[in-house]
């Protein structure tokens, strides 16, 4: 039997993990308006969890939830798969210059400022490692 055709480099598989419930959901709708695959989940250990069974392409995490915070998960993903393309993308609403460098620390690729922005998705998406 052949192996299924890879995905469409235009179609991304992204995960989306916010405890900020409504803020998680509409971007999930973003993404999904915008022909991609999106899931979403509201704390981090749930983000660890949803890596091996949803392969994503893209991840972005907000760095300041209750329980494990994105900082940590994004540790742990890096962690317990080293060998994974994995692009991971930090979103937080503290100071922008520090939260960039604690998450370039963990392991993210980039760091949006909230309020985050369709544009600001969008260019996550044309290029994963803006931010």
């Amino acid at each position: 039997m052949p192996d299924a055709p890879a995905p469409s480099a235009s179609r991304l598989k992204v995960l989306i993990v916010d405890d900020g419930r409504n803020a998680a959901d509409v971007m999930g709708m973003f993404f999904e308006m915008e022909g991609h695959q999106p899931k979403v989940v509201y704390d981090g250990l749930s983000a660890i969890e949803a890596i091996p069974e949803f392969e994503p392409d893209l991840v972005i995490m907000d760095l300041t939830m209750p329980g494990m915070d994105g900082l940590r998960a994004a540790r742990e993903i890096r962690a317990r798969h080293p060998h994974r393309e994995l692009r991971m993308i930090a979103c937080s609403g503290g100071q922008p210059e520090v939260d960039e460098r604690l998450a370039l620390e963990a392991g993210f690729d980039g760091h949006l400022p909230k309020p985050v922005t369709p544009a600001m998705l969008r260019e996550c998406l044309a290029d994963p490692l803006a931010g």
